[in-house]
């Protein structure tokens, strides 16, 4: 797994701030559906890849962006939806029995870490 761009609490602060701009825009246009899945997927995306978490955010932009396309533009939705939410079900799961991750305490630690470092070198 790639290394992370950002510590998780950066990543999920960036990651807030889109969610609101992305509701600000959704009632601007009045857009509010199929608008929420991609005012959804798309921080929920940047926050995976900022993480490094590259195959999540590609399953993810499949997912949320498919299903943004099939009800944007009248594709069969009632066999397309299901395929989409399926293959990310899957991915899931084989991601969940494969990965091999370390306890939550310490990635919570590395993160810890990481804001210190970054902090000696703002001084």
């Amino acid at each position: 797994m790639p290394f992370p761009m950002v510590c998780r609490k950066k990543a999920k602060i960036l990651t807030f701030l889109l969610f609101l701009v992305g509701l600000t825009l959704a009632s601007y246009t009045n857009n509010w559906w199929p608008g929420m899945l991609l005012v959804v997927g798309i921080p929920l995306a940047i926050k995976q890849h900022l993480l490094g978490n590259r195959y999540d955010m590609s399953v993810t932009l499949f997912v949320f962006l498919g299903g943004f396309i099939s009800i944007s533009w009248d594709i069969e939705w009632q066999i397309f939806l299901p395929v989409l939410f399926t293959i990310g079900g899957i991915y899931i799961l084989y991601r969940d029995l494969t990965e091999h991750s370390l306890p939550q305490e310490d990635e919570e630690e590395s993160d810890l870490n990481e804001e210190i470092e970054e902090e000696q070198h703002k001084k």
